[in-house]
């Protein structure tokens, strides 16, 4: 039963493993507060996660594609990655500047099947865009 449960653990994590994804709060949700000098356009907030075996990748969110793992290839766990996903969701949205960005990266060490060798990263930053 515990080989059963384990199994079932690795595969729903594997499902969800690596994820880049950027999340908005337009203009219209601020309530007409000023996020920064010149018009608001929105709050943005990028995330991206990823297993590690030592220092390679194994599964980590795609930066060029959001919503996607890329597998084996892509160290895009990082904080200068996951700004580069935020000011490209800015531009997306027609903003000329980013302002008030602020950043927060971790690492937890996954403790089977070998402690030490295996670890999750993640990166969180966000920004308010405006013109």
């Amino acid at each position: 039963m515990k080989s059963l449960v384990t199994v079932f653990i690795t595969a729903i994590t594997l499902l969800v493993a690596g994820c880049a994804s950027v999340q908005i709060a337009e203009k219209d949700l601020l309530h007409g507060q000023k996020l920064a000098a010149g018009e608001p356009i929105a709050h943005i907030n990028a995330q991206n996660w990823g297993f590690y075996f030592l220092k390679w990748p194994l599964l980590t969110g795609s930066v060029d594609n959001p919503g996607s793992i890329a597998f084996f290839s892509e160290d895009s766990v990082n904080v200068p990655q996951t700004v580069r996903l935020l000011t490209q969701t800015a531009q997306d949205l027609k903003a000329t500047s980013v302002t008030d960005i602020q950043s927060s990266r971790s690492s937890l060490m996954i403790p089977f099947p070998f402690p030490f060798l295996f670890y999750m990263q993640s990166t969180n930053v966000s920004g308010n865009a405006g013109k």
